[in-house]
């Protein structure tokens, strides 16, 4: 059995059209696998990213509907600001109060009443009631709060008033407070969700503020329930997948109407309800509940189970600037599993598809070069059918992959070591890393006459494997001794060497006296190239 430098043999009993084939198809079978494998483990990310879209359009639906509710609501009370401060407007004037805002409660329905309060003490409150208008003016008297309670008709004509006593103070109210903070950057606020005095409805109330020469400071006020604003932005009907509620950022929910399940916060806050069916309250519970244990976590997908179904939530601000009053919106996983299950048959037909283009191509390339196949040259020898193939190589004669040298050291002519004859063997190598490989045979000569390599006088194989690694070492470098594999072998009775040289993946010098030489193989010659066509030999082929 032959000894190597390395160790190692490169099976050549496949054709190169067969091993051609068979690499075409196992790479093919490799892709479609891989495909499959990651479909499998990416496809609840795919089902995931729908999700997500589903939430961010829900999402925006909802910001959108938002907007439609309170831009008005935010523009008029700037507008009523402006020409309160130009009509010296004070909640005694109540006639005007009326014939102003009768139009604005009649154009924005979403607002529920309008309160005009001062820092006094005085207030003035409108509503409507039962397809009238109701007002109430809070003043003092003998030190106790009196309310002037007033029913108007439709069209502003007192039907009804009466008095009593209260210990209502609008000082102490939510919206006035809120009102304290404004300052000309932020000449409008909303409240927190809270509950309305007069119409004990859980709602929010938008808030401006000015001061007149007397510096009094009057508060104007536009209320809105909250059952009004979860109308405009909850889903509509139950053909809808999605369901969007609200919420107080302390998770004090809206409950549909009906609903008698526990509310989260306080009982104090109100009947809070949304339009809807009472089967959407259960999990609209359990996201809430999964929410306040998770920190309160905003403008995040977030997923939870509930009787084996997943869902996914996000509740983010509905006022980013005060976060006075949150939504949230909901979305089954079940419909997205659905999605990809429908698509499964396309999926796999396209595969199937993919598969039997990819075997048609692979066949059809290596017919279209079978013919140019046949002349890929040989560059190793077969473990197997060892001294087969060395006949075989020897009976075609040197060429640009194979290479004849009667010795590794000694000039047979002149008796001597030289050091010509390794540096042409040497060459041989380089040329072959620089163009296609090959191999060389030393202890064969020119004629293919086998003569060994006793003539090199050395006195045992680990000597000639250490006399290649040094030559190797002091005129290519050890670095591309993985290109290189030397065989010693026992044939006919003679020791030759077999050496395989595969093409190198980066240029190959030839060290000597001080210099660096390029050579590659041109027919059973090994040629050195000049400077300028080394750059250019070097460029195309790298």
């Amino acid at each position: 059995m032959p000894e190597t430098l390395n160790n190692t043999y490169s099976p050549t009993s496949l054709s190169v059209r067969r091993r051609l084939t068979r690499d075409l198809l196992i790479l093919v079978l490799l892709l479609i696998s891989s495909f499959l494998i990651l479909s499998y483990f990416y496809s609840n990310r795919i089902q995931k990213e729908i999700t997500l879209t589903a939430i961010d359009n829900a999402q925006k639906s909802v910001i959108e509907k938002r907007k439609q509710i309170f831009s008005p609501i935010s523009n008029n009370l700037l507008l009523s600001k402006k020409w309160a401060e130009l009509e010296s407007l004070t909640p005694e004037k109540q006639d005007i109060f009326n014939k102003r805002f009768i139009p604005v409660l009649e154009t924005l329905p979403q607002i529920s009443s309008v309160i005009l309060a001062t820092s006094d003490g005085k207030e003035y409150f409108f509503s409507k009631k039962d397809g009238n208008w109701l007002s109430r003016y809070i003043h003092s008297e003998n030190n106790e709060n009196i309310a002037v309670m007033r029913l108007w008709s439709s069209n502003n004509k007192l039907i009804k008033e009466w008095h009593k006593k209260t210990t209502y103070q609008p000082q102490k109210r939510p919206w006035f407070k809120l009102a304290q903070t404004l300052n000309q950057e932020t000449p409008i606020k909303w409240t927190t969700p809270y509950n309305f005095y007069t119409l004990q409805t859980p709602g929010v109330t938008g808030v401006t503020h000015w001061k007149d020469e007397n510096n009094i400071t009057y508060t104007l006020a536009f209320d809105v329930t909250l059952s009004d604003i979860a109308r405009s932005l909850s889903s509509s009907g139950k053909a809808s997948s999605d369901i969007a509620y609200l919420l107080s950022p302390h998770g004090e929910v809206i409950l549909p109407p009906g609903n008698n399940q526990y509310l989260k916060g306080t009982s104090e806050k109100g009947s809070l309800f949304s339009p809807g069916d009472d089967s959407g309250s259960y999990i609209i519970f359990d996201s809430v509940t999964d929410w306040l244990s998770k920190q309160q976590i905003m403008d995040k997908p977030i997923v939870f189970s509930r009787n084996g179904q997943r869902w996914w939530y996000k509740i983010f601000s509905l006022d980013k600037q005060y976060h006075s009053i949150y939504a949230g919106v909901i979305v089954p996983e079940k419909k997205m599993h659905e999605i990809i299950r429908e698509n499964i048959p396309f999926i796999f037909g396209g595969i199937a598809i993919i598969l039997l283009l990819a075997v048609s191509m692979a066949k059809i390339l290596v017919k279209k070069y079978a013919h140019q196949l046949k002349d890929v040259p040989k560059t190793a020898l077969s473990k197997q059918n060892f001294e087969d193939e060395i006949y075989a190589l020897i009976r075609q004669g040197e060429s640009e992959t194979l290479e004849f040298k009667s010795t590794m050291r000694k000039n047979l002519k002149s008796g001597k070591f030289g050091k010509e004859i390794e540096i042409a063997w040497l060459k041989g190598l380089v040329g072959f890393m620089n163009t296609h490989g090959g191999i060389l045979l030393i202890g064969v000569d020119d004629e293919g006459t086998i003569l060994g390599i006793d003539a090199d006088e050395f006195a045992n194989d680990d000597k000639i494997l250490l006399h290649f690694k040094n030559l190797l070492s002091q005129h290519i470098g050890l670095e591309f001794s993985n290109y290189l594999n030397l065989i010693i072998h026992e044939i006919e009775g003679k020791t030759i060497l077999v050496i395989e040289s595969e093409r190198a993946n980066r240029p190959v010098f030839l060290y000597h006296k001080n210099e660096e030489d390029f050579y590659i193989r041109s027919g059973p010659a090994s040629v050195k190239l000049s400077i300028s066509k080394v750059l250019k030999y070097v460029r195309n082929r790298y």
